[in-house]
């Protein structure tokens, strides 16, 4: 039976559900990893925590909800007795089992932004070629942004626990919340410098009119690192293809956006939220009674959503790739309903319109060959630029279109991790 105020039944119960669709989502992108082989990869372990973070949230609402009444008044008499204590301010009063299952939800949240960060700075390098003659500096690098983190993590909550850190609020707020701002500040800054690097690479087509055809196309432009000689430069190919706009596939552009605005949000709320819990805690200390109004409550439930939004979150960006869609799509969707591939009716060689493939063609088609899935990378990507003969991985072509292609979609290699097409 629940002790809450009238009124706000509908909006804990509203809460809970948000809170089990993040579970949900949280558990089919871990399921996803897992079933890819990637399960000890760095959007999975930001899902591991993500789930640790959103269990508690659970367990922490119905023990809220059930015994909330009571919970407010042991809370008032801990708050009056510890008042000046920053730990006592920074949870809001929260003692015992509730203390608990904050500070876990804590160290949740500090170890999904550094894996995050860690996560981001690995990215950014591939792109960049940063990894293709430095090996051992990634396999170093892929062990210690594991490790270091965590153990990062796990000093920042053992220090949050000494007198010296819970005697003075403003020293607490620098300890609990300096490395999580921080990675959120870089893992933002990086994914802000991927996507620019994204849209270059789409702008870098040029729209010409094609004479040979008398329609319009795009035309597709080598790139080779700098060292290179003009004499070894490879010939640019025209392909011809209509296209609406240069953005004519913006969910990674999207998805992409939606992480740098939840982590902004995320980064604002780890400080702000915090801010005017001194005045509260202080208010309650003085009064004589708890505040069982429908306001305190409704307000405690709503704060419960910006801890569990990360569950969701990470699905719709890192889940939500052309392959998990293809793996989810093949795997809850009935075969009955499934959309039928038609292939196309063959070509009469005797018709006019029917082209006989010349050197030219065939250079084109095998060019062509080389496809980037528009998805764009969103995990370990040092298997994609270890294939690359170029030090740049941006040498090869991002949106190339084949219409001469035979080859179906199941005899294309996918890999996993970085959601990219390759074949030829």
């Amino acid at each position: 039976m629940s002790q809450l105020p009238a009124g706000t039944i509908g909006d804990a119960i509203g809460v809970l559900l948000f809170t089990f669709i993040c579970l949900f989502t949280n558990i089919l992108l871990i399921w996803l990893y897992w079933v890819s082989h990637e399960r000890l990869s760095y959007v999975a372990l930001i899902a591991y925590f993500a789930l640790l973070c959103t269990t508690s949230s659970i367990i922490q609402q119905i023990y809220n909800y059930t015994l909330w009444d009571d919970l407010m008044w042991a809370q008032l008499y801990y708050i009056e007795a510890n008042y000046n204590n920053a730990d006592v301010i920074f949870n809001n009063g929260n003692f015992g089992f509730m203390r608990a299952l904050a500070i876990i939800r804590l160290f949740c949240y500090i170890i999904e932004s550094s894996y995050l960060m860690t996560y981001s700075i690995h990215m950014v390098l591939t792109i960049y070629g940063y990894w293709g003659t430095r090996r051992s500096a990634e396999r170093i690098y892929i062990v210690a942004s594991r490790i270091v983190p965590f153990v990062l993590d796990v000093i920042t909550i053992g220090l949050l626990q000494t007198s010296a850190v819970q005697s003075s609020f403003l020293a607490y707020m620098i300890v609990a919340n300096v490395q999580a701002v921080t990675s959120c500040a870089v893992g933002v800054i990086i994914i802000s410098i991927i996507i620019n690097k994204y849209v270059n690479t789409k702008l870098s087509w040029r729209y010409e009119t094609a004479s040979s055809r008398n329609s319009k196309g795009w035309k597709l432009l080598f790139r080779t690192s700098e060292g290179s000689k003009r004499d070894s430069e490879p010939p640019q190919v025209q392909i011809s293809r209509t296209l609406p706009t240069v953005f004519d596939n913006n969910w990674l552009v999207f998805r992409l956006c939606i992480a740098i605005v939840l982590i902004s949000a995320f980064m604002v709320a780890s400080v702000v939220t915090h801010l005017p819990q001194r005045d509260d805690v202080a208010r309650d200390a003085q009064a004589d009674q708890p505040d069982l109004s429908a306001g305190r409550a409704r307000s405690n439930i709503i704060g419960y959503i910006y801890g569990v939004t990360p569950g969701l979150a990470i699905w719709i960006v890192f889940g939500l790739t052309r392959t998990f869609r293809q793996i989810m799509y093949e795997k809850f969707v009935p075969r009955r309903w499934r959309l039928k591939e038609t292939k196309p009716p063959p070509q009469n060689p005797w018709s006019p319109s029917y082209d006989v493939q010349g050197p030219n063609d065939r250079l084109e088609s095998n060019v062509a060959r080389v496809i980037m899935n528009v998805d764009y990378p969103l995990d370990d990507m040092r298997r994609i630029a270890r294939r690359s003969s170029s030090p740049e991985l941006m040498t090869a072509p991002f949106l190339v279109y084949d219409p001469a292609s035979s080859q179906s979609r199941s005899d294309l290699p996918v890999s996993r991790e970085s959601d990219i097409i390759w074949h030829g």
